[in-house]
């Protein structure tokens, strides 16, 4: 799985008088403006990667190949985002009009207004490379339009230097920022002293350069041509639909997957064919972490939306802490609720946005949320708040998502078979196991279930339904000391 918290990766977009750069620095997000490029390199000599929406290579014969054109054919009706690109001798011509000369000699055609305003920019990052060898080929040219419509899936129509359009760019940008939202950037341009458009490019550019340290972009051309100077002729965007797995699978999310139940379930939807990410504490072949920190949460929740674009169900099994009054300190309790609450709750706010249709959130709460044993009451009491938690997110999830919880009861995760009292006190006669949970998870998480939401399902073989008195059936009631 790939993250944009294990690196630093930098976007940069050209503005009036300087540059504007954001800057994703292991799990640190940054905007800056530098009034040079030397400036920011000064600042940030070491990066894993570093895209820049300005022209790299520069053609000084009319049958070089530059990306331009391939470019403005994929973004076909916003294709005039794609500015011609002038020759090498036209950048470093004296004058206006020199400048047009030289292109009309080089490459044909003149220059139009907005080639020849971008001049000092494009002769700057050229100087740039020539004197810093060790950045060439490495400072990779991009383009934000190209980036979103890959992102996104499609070209976007919409602005960006237009309210509407700018925040469209932005909610296409915030998936890959689970729980901080990119809010406030369109008043920060003024602080910056740039167009807000400059700052959603920039993070755009970042976004995309985390990609392409995770081998999730590809060029324009994909045998670029290099220029006089060595430089490659190309652009560096996303792979197309990079946010949908290739295999078109559903995708399902199981906190604390590694053992027992969360195991069993996790099996059980990738027989089905479901794409299954899995967290817990203890170490395997899944994402290691412990869901009650925040960060925790938000890097893997991050990571699987960068990964699969979406979610379809969310498996909240992750086991809190148990103890009673006389030994659980203030720090357990807390622990405990971090656990089997706020962590259901926070991935549940982190994935909103990208569960997809037919989607559902599984919470495993206990029959605990109804009945108790002493010296129980963290793991009760978080038990007890996550079937609560249920009906409240299904209330809130109307007609978008479904949430129900499960409660289990005696459910032996090594598939012991019982017999004697301890299976008979169950009026269905035996002790549970995993698949009991499993079964249920997969059925509400179905078709079949489609009218089921809010719903808390206790599946303890009836064991909590049984009325038991002092010499009733054998069974007497003898109170601890």
């Amino acid at each position: 799985m790939i993250s944009i918290n294990d690196g630093r990766y930098i976007g940069v977009d050209g503005c009036r008088g300087g540059w504007i750069a954001c800057i994703l620095n292991y799990g640190e997000f940054l905007l800056e403006r530098f009034d040079s490029l030397e400036a920011l390199v000064d600042h940030y000599p070491e990066f894993d990667a570093f895209l820049i929406d300005m022209v790299i290579g520069l053609r000084s014969r009319v049958d070089q190949i530059r990306p331009d054109d391939l470019a403005r054919k994929e973004l076909e009706s916003r294709s005039s985002t794609i500015f011609p690109v002038p020759c090498r001798q036209a950048v470093y011509a004296a004058s206006e009009e020199e400048q047009k000369q030289e292109n009309i000699r080089v490459l044909g055609k003149s220059l139009a207004k907005q080639s020849i305003n971008i001049i000092p920019k494009i002769r700057e990052l050229d100087e740039f490379l020539i004197h810093h060898p060790e950045y060439r080929n490495r400072i990779l040219e991009s383009h934000p339009e190209l980036g979103f419509a890959r992102l996104h899936g499609h070209v976007l129509m919409t602005r960006k230097k237009e309210f509407p359009g700018f925040m469209e760019r932005v909610n296409i940008l915030g998936k890959y920022f689970p729980g901080k939202p990119l809010t406030g950037l369109w008043e920060k341009a003024r602080e910056f002293k740039c167009n807000p458009d400059d700052l959603v490019d920039a993070v755009c550019l970042a976004v995309t350069a985390s990609l392409a340290a995770h081998s999730l972009c590809e060029s324009i051309p994909e045998e670029p041509e290099q220029d006089e100077t060595g430089l490659y002729m190309k652009l560096t965007v996303p792979k197309k639909n990079v946010g949908a797995p290739a295999d078109g699978k559903k995708v399902a999310v199981v906190t604390g997957g590694a053992n027992g139940i969360g195991k069993c379930i996790a099996e059980e939807f990738r027989k089905q064919g479901v794409r299954v990410y899995v967290i817990d504490k203890a170490d395997g072949d899944h994402y290691v972490g412990d869901t009650s920190d925040k960060a925790v949460l938000e890097t893997f929740a991050g990571e699987v939306i960068c990964e699969s674009g979406g979610i379809d169900y969310l498996i909240n099994n992750a086991l809190p802490l148990m103890k009673g009054i006389d030994e659980c300190s203030y720090e357990d309790f807390q622990y405990a609720f971090s656990v089997g609450v706020t962590a259901p709750f926070y991935l549940s706010k982190l994935f909103a946005p990208y569960f997809r249709e037919g989607a559902c959130i599984i919470n495993i709460s206990s029959s605990r949320d109804r009945m108790s044993q002493p010296q129980t009451e963290s793991y009760t009491a978080a038990k007890g708040g996550i079937a609560a938690l249920t009906h409240a997110l299904a209330a809130s999830f109307s007609g978008k998502v479904r949430v129900n919880s499960i409660s289990p009861g005696w459910i032996d995760t090594s598939y012991r078979v019982y017999e004697g009292p301890d299976a008979l006190q169950q009026p269905a006669g035996r002790v549970g196991n995993p698949m009991d949970i499993a079964n249920m998870v997969l059925f509400l998480c179905s078709d079949k279930a489609g009218f089921i939401t809010g719903e808390n399902i206790c599946i303890d073989g009836g064991m909590t339904k049984l009325m038991i008195y002092h010499d009733d059936h054998g069974w007497t009631y003898t109170p601890e000391k």
